[in-house]
């Protein structure tokens, strides 16, 4: 296990760069909330998510699988791989992820051609800042964690 680049945290800086990106559309939505034909915006990045979580557990399970057969026979064991395999074990995690930002297309709230509705805005922004804090204060932990380990400190 690798300590300092494992998934989790790659996976939970993604993350934070989503929820980052959510904000500032949540912004800009609330700032154009007055602005004639403003359209507003929406960011999606956990189906992306999801799918690396499931990609890089595939991953994990092929390395698993490997490791048993290579103690049965080390020179057969990337013989018995498929393209499809080798390139799932050379991907990068960071790999088919992406943050989606596009225009709600729903029906405008009033005459102006507008479809913010500000309430909805500020709903979702005290429920993205919590994600964030939540994701961000566990990563922070993580990283104060790993540095009581290398400097040999009792928590």
């Amino acid at each position: 296990m690798d300590l300092i680049n494992n998934r989790t945290k790659e996976i939970a800086a993604m993350a934070l760069d989503g929820l980052y990106e959510r904000s500032k559309a949540i912004s800009a939505n609330t700032v154009n909330a007055l602005t004639p034909n403003y359209q507003r915006k929406e960011v999606s990045f956990e189906g992306s998510l999801r799918e690396i979580i499931k990609r890089e557990d595939e991953k994990e399970n092929l390395k698993v699988q490997n490791s048993m057969n290579y103690d049965k026979n080390p020179n057969t064991v990337l013989k018995g791989q498929s393209p499809e395999q080798i390139a799932l074990l050379n991907s990068d995690i960071k790999d088919n992820y992406f943050i989606d930002v596009e225009q709600d297309l729903r029906e405008p709230t009033g005459t102006d051609g507008n479809n913010v509705v500000l309430e909805e805005e500020m709903m979702d922004e005290a429920k993205n800042g919590m994600q964030y804090q939540v994701v961000a204060t566990l990563l922070s932990k993580s990283y104060s964690l790993l540095n009581s380990v290398i400097k040999g400190q009792n928590q």
